[in-house]
């Protein structure tokens, strides 16, 4: 391409809401930013470059956003396949000769797929995309350094994001990172801080690290050193970081991470049932005891947020509301952050378990992986597990319980969190027993807005995004179909079995050092 012609560029954060929500999540905390640091990969002031999170916007549906295109970067999590063939086929009729570049989980999971839809089927990092300018654009529209652009991300709110580490060591049955295999790695300080140089200033700091405690003491105390030195500088306010359970076995970590200006951790309890935590293959969370550690944590003045997970093809219903019952009971814990159904994700070892057992339901489709649609034969009642799903994220029918909970909770712990950190904790709880006052007030619910869900992937709607926003090409209708995990019998589409075989002949030649 001409160097002195300005390419037009689109990045998009491809997102299916599992309500159907049309107007996205602007208050949802975290945000995804995969988009703003690819982004980053391209010379500043050299490419119109344009950020979408469907996420936080919604769907993008302006005909005019995909005219006169010279590319388009798609990325989210594997879920979103087909939402990223629909955005697509926007662009290649709108835009023919536009170069349609894909990555992330998605591809990595889907390779075959991935390859015969999009013209640049990363399988790497973000910095592969400094590799796909430098052959479409050249060299001179690629960035030295990638540094996400949150000048484009089109949005405000307190909070920044900032990445110290890529992947996880630890292989949880369920989790993406599983499926991936990539290698846990911290990133050198100096980029580190260039990134905590680069937020907006006086926010707080959101560190999206998978592991932020990681593998190395060495490493994390390094990187604490720095972070402390930033912060009392004045670069932000404090911070927030996931850790695994791992980091509550030294008690100096927490008074660590509060001397280096730490608000809160985030930690994947996910069940607080010893023996589905040994299915999930979660041994980080048996080191210490759940809710020993919890109860440390807050007393230490860090603030603890969590999610839960249930699983109704290896959990009875009496099992997941007596676990629930517990929870709202528990005051020393604060209420879970979300509530969700264990997703069988393609690639991990419970997708292999699942299929290999004849446990997914038929014609479930791969955009359900969101959550809260049941994909998988449960122990129950099928009709008994969805109506559990339908009321999971809202904890429906438990709002005195919930409402005396924030009192015990705040009883428990009035003396050692600070003001800020009650009311952001407590109003998570608010947003369980309460989700139509709190939506009003600006904070995120998840509404339900579609009265046709039914919460199984055999029956579960597509929802509008599968008609075609404007007129697409012939040979692009397809592209709306949806992608099959299984079929009308329940056993594995073909298409999906291609992929698996290929992704496993790709791990059987690295494992044998064949490229």
């Amino acid at each position: 391409m001409n160097q002195y012609r300005v390419p037009r560029v689109l990045i998009v954060l491809a997102h299916f809401d599992e309500t159907r929500n049309p107007e996205g999540r602007p208050d949802f905390i975290p945000q995804g930013t995969g988009h703003l640091f690819l982004a980053g990969a391209f010379a500043r002031d050299r490419v119109s470059l344009r950020a979408y999170s469907e996420f936080h916007d919604g769907p993008l549906v302006d005909e005019a956003a995909f005219a006169e295109l010279d590319m388009l970067v798609l990325t989210g999590v594997t879920a979103a396949f087909d939402r990223m063939r629909h955005l697509t086929a926007y662009a290649r009729t709108k835009s023919p000769g536009c170069v349609i570049v894909a990555g992330g989980p998605v591809v990595r999971n889907l390779p075959v797929s991935s390859a015969e839809t999009f013209d640049y089927a990363c399988e790497g990092d973000v910095e592969e995309m400094q590799a796909v300018i430098k052959e479409v654009f050249g060299e001179w529209a690629v960035s030295e350094t990638i540094l996400p652009r949150f000048d484009l991300a089109g949005w405000g709110g307190p909070v920044s994001y900032v990445e110290t580490s890529r992947y996880c060591n630890f292989k949880c049955s369920f989790c993406a990172l599983t499926a991936e295999g990539r290698r846990y790695h911290s990133y050198d300080l100096g980029y580190i801080e260039a990134q905590l140089r680069n937020v907006p200033a006086k926010k707080y700091v959101l560190f999206i690290d998978n592991n932020f405690y990681g593998n190395s003491k060495d490493a994390f105390h390094a990187k604490l050193d720095l972070i402390r030195s930033l912060w009392k500088e004045g670069l932000f306010q404090g911070w927030i970081a996931l850790v695994t359970g791992d980091f509550f076995r030294d008690p100096d970590n927490l008074e660590a991470v509060r001397a280096a200006g730490c608000l809160g951790l985030f930690s994947g309890v996910e069940t607080l049932n010893e023996a589905q935590l040994k299915r999930y293959q979660k041994k980080q969370n048996l080191v210490v005891p759940q809710l020993e550690a919890i109860q440390t944590c807050l007393k230490a003045g860090v603030a603890f947020q969590y999610g839960l997970m249930f699983d109704p093809s290896s959990q009875t219903m009496q099992a997941m509301q007596d676990e629930l019952a517990f929870i709202t009971g528990e005051s020393r814990m604060p209420l879970p952050a979300f509530l969700s159904l264990t997703i069988p994700l393609l690639g991990t070892p419970l997708f292999d378990e699942c299929a290999a057992e004849g446990r997914f339901l038929p014609s479930a489709k791969l955009r359900d992986m969101d959550g809260f649609t049941l994909m998988t034969h449960p122990l129950d009642n099928l009709d008994d597990v969805a109506l559990f799903a339908r009321k999971l994220s809202r904890l429906d029918g438990n709002r005195t319980q919930i409402l005396r909970h924030c009192l015990g909770f705040y009883r428990n712990y009035r003396r050692s969190l600070s003001g800020r950190q009650m009311i952001h904790l407590l109003a998570n709880s608010l947003r369980l027993a309460l989700p139509s006052v709190m939506h009003r007030h600006g904070l995120p619910t998840r509404s339900g807005s579609d009265g046709n869900l039914t919460y199984v992937t055999t029956t579960q709607p597509l929802g509008p995004l599968y008609t075609p926003a404007f007129r697409v090409g012939e040979g692009f209708r397809a592209h709306f179909a949806p992608t099959m995990i299984t079929d009308a019998s329940g056993a594995l589409d073909e298409t999906i079995a291609r992929n698996l075989e290929y992704r496993t002949g790709q791990r059987q030649r690295t494992s044998l050092g064949v490229k």
